[in-house]
């Protein structure tokens, strides 16, 4: 962690701390060496942020490595129940709600698997948060926040949900959704959620790679440079802007509302009512609409090479490509293909990427294209990791 600033005292152990914990946490599991090693911190310095961790009880020794010719060293890992959030998710068919700990793991989930009306909410979420907490005997103040993830537009406070139309709601007030949870809250568009959730993932991936601690570099493990857009396909597209650990809003708190954008002028209709939308053509809902098929049938049926479905196919490849196109041209950063529908096509990459080559004047291999790497279980942890990763900066 970096500064040109003037640094006290006081501030470069507060700061050797967080970086203790923040590479214990990425890394998994690491031993003192291994983080004096990459730290460049002497053993003593380790050791005593070690025993203010310890004692905060955000970290815990879990036996020892395999003996390498010398003393066995510890195991330290982040106390997975040391702090723990809450996901809820909102979708058109019910709803979940998770209990992830400190490492991002589910601890325990509850569902309601039933199409809940706008007003059956009510005390619905607050009633599943308590019996999930409750149940696993976390303490009140263990509870960093409650976060609900909703496939639809906030308007600039978080307080009115404008429009979720996959769930029939419009101009719905978020205290419905909140009411009788007694812990922060916030409330956050799926899209947006599963973006925070992929970068979670991805600097667990980059940190998980530590088999040579000396080569390791610091800075990716918050890389405030860091600039990707997501494309959610799901039932809708949606998406969101990611630029380092923040997510972008823009004026109307509608920045990546990219299912929206006009690709075909006086094109297919789009659920919005407006003709065009990038949504029209790659949502999942339509592309089963125009086959009258589920998606397992459909690329069961691509890979028999059935003529029809290929042609259908195919004029979905290129108008998904259009609008990646358009994003990256506007954006000049990573597109990152994410939601239901990118496990179908992640088969299909060399192919779209050679359509987006062919439609960009500036590119040629595509490389900033990329699939998620998050299932869609961890994707939808996104609401509840944006606690945790607030907690994990002011350590």
């Amino acid at each position: 962690m970096l500064t040109s600033e003037k640094l006290t005292t006081t501030d470069v152990k507060r700061i050797n701390k967080n970086r203790v914990f923040r590479l214990i946490h990425y890394s998994g599991k690491v031993a003192r060496q291994e983080l004096s090693d990459a730290l460049d911190l002497s053993l003593p310095t380790v050791n005593q942020n070690l025993k203010l961790l310890s004692e905060e009880g955000l970290i815990e020794y879990s036996g020892n490595f395999e003996s390498t010719g010398g003393r066995k060293a510890q195991v330290i890992m982040v106390g997975k129940s040391a702090r723990v959030a809450v996901s809820v998710n909102l979708t058109s068919n019910g709803i979940r709600a998770c209990l992830v700990g400190l490492t991002g793991e589910v601890i325990d989930e509850i569902s309601l698997p039933v199409r809940i009306k706008g007003n059956d909410f009510d005390g619905n979420i607050a009633n599943m948060v308590n019996k999930l907490i409750e149940k696993n005997g976390i303490p009140k103040k263990s509870v960093l926040g409650v976060g609900i993830t909703v496939p639809g537009i906030l308007d600039n406070d978080n307080k009115v949900i404008l429009t979720a139309p996959t769930m029939g709601l419009k101009n719905y007030e978020v205290e419905k959704l909140t009411k009788g949870l007694k812990y922060k809250t916030i409330v956050i568009n799926d899209a947006r959620a599963h973006a925070l959730a992929d970068y979670w993932k991805t600097k667990r991936l980059e940190a998980s790679k530590l088999i040579n601690m000396r080569n390791f570099d610091e800075k990716k493990l918050v890389d405030n440079d860091y600039s990707c857009v997501y494309l959610m396909l799901n039932e809708g597209v949606g998406g969101a802007f990611l630029e380092g650990e923040k997510i972008k809003a823009g004026f109307h708190n509608r920045a990546g509302e990219i299912g929206h954008m006009t690709i075909h002028a006086k094109g297919k209709k789009c659920y919005c009512g407006h003709e065009g939308c990038f949504e029209a053509y790659v949502s999942s809902r339509n592309l089963s609409t125009d086959l009258n098929m589920t998606l397992d049938e459909i690329f069961t049926k691509l890979k028999s090479g059935d003529a029809t479905t290929s042609k259908i196919f195919d004029e979905y490849l290129d108008n998904l490509a259009i609008g990646i196109n358009n994003l990256y041209v506007i954006n000049d950063s990573e597109v990152c293909i994410c939601g239901p529908v990118a496990d179908y096509i992640r088969e299909y990459e060399d192919d779209l990427k050679e359509r987006l080559i062919a439609f960009c004047p500036f590119e040629t291999s595509a490389s900033y294209l990329k699939f998620s790497v998050s299932t869609e279980n961890e994707a939808s942890l996104g609401a509840a990791i944006m606690f945790l990763i607030d907690f994990i900066a002011s350590i």
